[in-house]
């Protein structure tokens, strides 16, 4: 029976904090805020592709360097052309 990764476990919490704490600032009119724009753009700029990468990775596979790769090829091009386009 395979060891559990901590690692991975704290990860994740520490995720779900940065869900919760871009909600409240949210909640706050952050976006309209100078002082409060930088921190929800970094929030929503890599919270979502970590936990997919984190879901990539518990999951099991024979092919899983391939997998991390494409990942964050798609990671350092697509994003920045959506933000671009945007």
């Amino acid at each position: 029976m395979p060891l559990r990764d901590h690692r991975l476990d704290r990860a994740k919490g520490i995720l779900i904090f940065t869900v919760v704490l871009g909600h409240l600032l949210a909640r706050t009119s952050a976006w309209e805020s100078d002082v409060l724009r930088a921190p929800m753009y970094l929030i929503y700029s890599f919270h979502m592709p970590a936990f997919v990468f984190l879901a990539g990775i518990t999951a099991k596979s024979n092919r899983l360097p391939e997998r991390v790769l494409t990942f964050l090829v798609f990671l350092f091009t697509g994003l920045p052309m959506m933000w671009v386009w945007m």
